[in-house]
């Protein structure tokens, strides 16, 4: 089975997992894998990635990227991928190519440091990583009233 088929069935399948209302599509090997996919709900961003594309796009609910690791050098890329997740998409999935991706500076930790969790590799090396903001920070037993706060001893004493 050729690669791109496998690319294109695992985006699907996460596509189909985050039912985005629209879907923004970045760089040519993304735009390839989702051809079948597209319609009207789908913007599109060409290579070079430049952080003023960003500024003339609404929000979306999913944003499909490749080529951009391999294309930007570490800080820039982090710059771009950082205001596309903050202001405009709380879905990302990300296709890299670790071998070209590290000629620009990107290491392995560097997509775990922007929030994105590994998905999946193919046999030809591309890597698949995923962001989702109701994933992002786990929910901590700690973090409640009953542990910050005790409303039912407020003006009973004085320290």
């Amino acid at each position: 089975m050729n690669q791109s088929v496998l690319l294109s069935s695992l985006l699907s399948t996460l596509i189909q997992q985050f039912d985005p209302q629209s879907v923004l599509v970045a760089g040519e090997s993304a735009r390839l894998c989702l051809n079948d996919c597209q319609d009207t709900r789908s913007l599109a961003l060409a290579t070079p990635f430049e952080q003023a594309q960003l500024k003339q796009i609404h929000s979306v609910d999913l944003a499909v990227i490749s080529d951009l690791t391999e294309t930007l050098p570490l800080q820039a890329g982090q710059q771009w991928l950082g205001y596309l997740r903050n202001l405009h998409a709380p879905h990302i999935i990300l296709i890299a190519d670790p071998a070209l991706a590290q000629k620009q500076g990107w290491q392995f930790h560097d997509y775990l440091a922007m929030g994105l969790h590994h998905i999946a590799g193919t046999s030809d090396g591309l890597q698949v990583f995923s962001y989702a903001i109701e994933n992002y920070q786990p929910k901590r037993d700690w973090l409640n009233s009953r542990f910050w706060a005790n409303p039912e001893n407020y003006d009973k004493y004085r320290w």
